[in-house]
Formats: C-alpha cells, structure tokens, sequence
C-alpha cells in the first residue's frame, strides 16, 4: 500500500501534469498561427515532407540543413499511407497535433523516470516540473507554430541522457541518432558524453591547470573573435550581412557598448565558476577508444545516406549559425540575459543564482561533461534562447542535485512555480488585431507581431528588450530574496 506521503505526491504531480496540459491544449486550439493557413514560417517546409516524402527524398531530395529536420514528419508521412489517411492541410495539421500531445505525454513520462532514477525530493521535482513545462516553449509555441521539430528534439534529448544516466550506452545513441534528422547537436552531445565518460587516471599535474586558463582567456577569445568577424564583414563589403544578423541596423556605439558588456559579464561569471576539474591529460585519458568505433560507424552510415540525398540548393550555411551566435548578442547590451529569461522564464536565471554550485557539479561529473559545459556555455551566447533547448535535460539535473541539497519550504517552492507560470506568459493573447497582416508584411518589430517575436531575442525592439531585461533582472533580484534563507 502506498504512503499517505506517496498518495499527495502523486496528487500534486497529476495536479501539476493537468495545469502543463490543459495549458497546452488552450494554445493549439485557440491560437494557431494566422500564416501560411496554421503552418507558420517553417512549417510549409515540414508539410511537404509530411505529403511527399517517399517522392521528394528519393528524387530531389533536400538542401543540406532542412534535411537535417524531417523528423518526424518523414515518419507521419509514412503512418498516413498506411492508413490511406488524404494528405490534405488539414488531415496533416490534425496529425501534427496528436504528435505534439502524444510528444509532450512521453515527455512527462521520461521527466517522471528521471525524477525517480536521480532521486529527487518533492520539491526539486515540482520546481523542475515547472522549469521544463511551464515556459514559453513548452506551454505557447508548441500550440501556436505546431510545425517545428523543437519539441520532438527535446523528448529525444531527454530520453537520450536518461538512458545514459542508466549506464545504457548503446541504446542512448542509437535514440540519439534520431537527432541527425532533427537536431544534430543531439547525437554530437550523447557521442562526447559516452566517449570521455569513463573516470580519469590519477595524474601528477593539477587538475586545475586547465581550468584557469579557459575562464581567464575565454573572454578575451571571444572579444578577439566577435571584433575580427565584423571587421572582416566590414573590409570585406559585407556590412549588410552584418544587419541582417542584428535584425536591424548596427548602431556603433550600441554594439560597442554591447560587446563591452558581454567581456565584463563573462568575466565576472568566469571568475565566480567553480574551478575546472581537469587536466588536457585526464582528458584524453578518459577517452574511451571501445566505444569510438560504436559511435562513428553508425554516424558515418546515416551521413552518407543523407548525403546521398541532399540536393544543391542553399537554404541556410552552416556558417551562418555561428556567425550569428557571434553577432545577435550585439544587438543590445545583455540582450541574451533578456532572451532567455523571455524564453525560458527563471531556468537561466536559478542557473545564474547558483552559478559557482552549478559548474562544480556540471562539470566534475566526467570530462564529457565539463566539455559539454562549454558548448552550452558557447550556445547560450546567441540571444535566440531556444537553441539551448536540447541542453534542458543535463542542466535540470545539475540544478535537481543543487535544490535536492537544500530546504525549500512549501512558500518558496509555490513561489517559484507561480513566477515561473508567471514568466512563461501563456496568458498573453498573441493573434490580436493585425497579426496575420503583420506576419504577412514580416513586420516583425510592431505589435502584435512582436508578441510572437520578442521570444527569439534577436527580434526585440528597444521597447521589448527594455521589458525583458528589466523582469530580468527583477526577478534574479527576487530569487536571491526567496533563496537567500536556504543558502
């Protein structure tokens, strides 16, 4: 028979399950996209691999990037046939819609597993609970642009680590692989966890060498880096590439202001991480050469295929994406902590509140980690703050060990919760007066439209950033406040 403390946990985790749902069925029913007839920017794209994949792949096939984003339409496509359902706009958009509930319970299942399997307190659990549903991604965009492969993303990120939490080692890749038509950086991440996952050998060298020298010179690298990429636009005539990435026209003195506050804070925050844990030779010597093989045989077989179907059309350079990591945080000073904060609600800003705590644990975990730190560290740079969504897993458990370690009473664990639903802004109406027009002219600095756009940082006007950076740093402010007693 189960507990009395069992049956309230189970009350409030179904109680907590039906908010997130019943939030996320609002979005799809009562706010789709007014463009391209509830498909959205993208989603004409993902409609024509769900109607005509098993044509398009083998005959056209697709440009280098997109092609890395058919799941999992490339599977509905499929499911469709078989069951001779039409595959007309609206027998598509209702399948997307099964998918995305049927993704979202799977990812409450995989939450609650991972809950379980780390061990986490009532607490940590509810604040988590909160920090991966109750954001703006989760809760408005899903419903609101149904067409993308975020979500799905997400739920292979998280089963993924999950799995290899378990000591599952093949079967977390082999899930990770899916992410090479999803999300690449899925597979990538799951590869270095597995291969410099093993402990490394005692070495006589401090196994803080390594770690002075990143923290101290990461900013410089990337001041140098961010400086040289817009001095070459420049000399090179490329200045418009240079607004384009902006999202609008440069202002020398803002970027500069800019770019000079993006250098102190990284210092600051490097100053204040916990010491790296290892040396370049514990590095290498967790390498795990067994289970190089087991991860480059199957990536290279996929790739090929891949290959083998990618046309020469361009859509977007690869390049492009970390020119733009580099750029868009010039845009406005602090702008990413803006983004994030629009996007994700109090996520970035507990990491920000237990900084020194969460590098520690992040990264001593294993080298693969304290590697995978960095590259979030680097994609958490670009103020587009989804692009750390397939990351949320490994910092949710990072943060669940930090919050298992200390006493939240019921006030302050209610308190998060509610500024957490209160930040994701699911109650905003985003199709007001003039949205579909808005989109139409993609006059994406105007309202509504900006109500849409201000999410991806880079899109904010002066008067959204403003906003964004003032809840900001309001509520970083508020959270030290709620934490301060159980520090």
């Amino acid at each position: 028979m189960s507990s009395p403390k069992g049956k309230r946990n189970a009350f409030l985790y179904a109680a907590l399950s039906l908010v997130a749902l019943a939030i996320f069925a609002f979005s799809f029913f009562f706010e789709t996209i007014p463009y391209h007839d509830g498909a959205g920017f993208d989603g004409t794209f993902y409609q024509e691999v769900f109607r005509s994949f098993s044509t398009d792949f083998f005959s056209t096939g697709y440009d280098s990037f997109r092609i890395q984003r058919i799941f999992p339409f490339c599977l509905l496509h499929y499911v469709y046939k078989a069951l001779s359902i039409p595959l007309d706009i609206a027998h598509m958009t209702a399948g997307v819609i099964v998918a995305q509930f049927i993704n979202l319970l799977l990812q409450l299942f995989l939450f609650f597993r991972l809950a379980k399997l780390q061990q986490w307190k009532t607490a940590t659990t509810t604040i988590l609970f909160a920090l991966f549903f109750y954001n703006f991604g989760t809760l408005k965009n899903c419903g609101y642009d149904p067409y993308q492969t975020d979500s799905f993303a997400v739920t292979i990120a998280i089963g993924a680590y999950y799995l290899l939490l378990q000591k599952k080692w093949i079967l977390s890749y082999a899930i990770s692989l899916l992410g090479l038509i999803t999300w690449p950086i899925i597979p990538a991440t799951t590869a270095l966890l597995i291969l410099l996952h093993d402990q490394p050998k005692k070495s006589s060298e401090s196994p803080n060498k390594l770690g002075p020298f990143i923290y101290k010179y990461f900013p410089l690298a990337y001041l140098l880096a961010v400086t040289g990429v817009v001095a070459a636009l420049i000399a090179t005539h490329k200045a418009h590439v240079f607004e384009i990435l902006l999202m609008s026209e440069p202002n020398p003195w803002c970027v500069t202001t800019s770019l000079a506050v993006m250098f102190v804070l990284l210092r600051f925050l490097l100053s204040k991480a916990s010491p790296f844990p290892w040396s370049v030779r514990q590095t290498l010597s967790a390498f795990s050469f067994r289970r190089a093989l087991l991860i480059i045989v199957p990536i290279i077989a996929i790739k090929a295929i891949l290959w083998l179907h990618t046309n020469n059309e361009f859509f977007f350079d690869g390049k492009l994406f970390l020119l733009q990591t580099l750029i868009r945080p010039l845009k406005y000073p602090a702008i990413t902590l803006a983004g994030h904060a629009a996007y994700w609600g109090i996520l970035p800003l507990l990491v920000l509140a237990f900084f020194r705590s969460f590098t520690q644990k992040f990264t001593s975990a294993s080298p693969g980690h304290a590697l995978a730190f960095l590259a979030i560290a680097i994609f958490a740079l670009d103020s587009e703050a989804r692009h750390i969504a397939t990351f949320t897993p490994l910092i949710l458990v990072v943060l669940g060990q930090i919050l298992n370690e200390i006493h939240l009473g019921t006030r302050t664990v209610a308190a998060l919760v509610a500024l957490q639903l209160l930040l994701s802004h699911f109650y905003i109406p985003l199709n007001g007066e003039g949205m579909a027009l808005a989109l139409e002219k993609e006059e994406f600095s105007v309202f509504p439209a900006q109500m849409l756009m201000m999410n991806f940082g880079a899109w904010m006007t002066p008067a959204t950033y403003i906003f964004w950076t003032t809840v900001a740093l309001g509520t970083l402010f508020a959270l030290r406040k709620l934490l301060k007693p159980v520090e």
